[in-house]
């Protein structure tokens, strides 16, 4: 009977990649921006306040507005 020899190839090792899981600790809003604050590794970044797109006090948008097409000319060949 035959043994099997089982050989551990050489794998090949990746690179570890430094990231953190960030857990954002944001200021109270005041303004249109808050700072934020990373608990693990006290990165700082920018967040918004509200949505720039949608202002409930602006009346001139409707969220259920439709944009505008362009006017389409068709092929004078096809029927459909």
């Amino acid at each position: 009977m035959k043994e099997r020899v089982k050989t551990k190839t050489e794998e090949k090792m990746k690179a570890p990649v430094e990231t953190c899981h960030h857990y954002w600790v944001i200021e109270v809003a005041n303004g249109p921006k808050s700072i934020g604050k990373c608990k693990y590794c006290d990165e700082a970044k920018e967040f918004l306040n509200a949505f720039p797109e949608f202002n409930p006090m602006r009346r001139r948008n409707s969220p259920l507005d439709l944009p505008k097409l362009p006017e389409v000319e068709l092929d004078k060949e096809s029927e459909s």
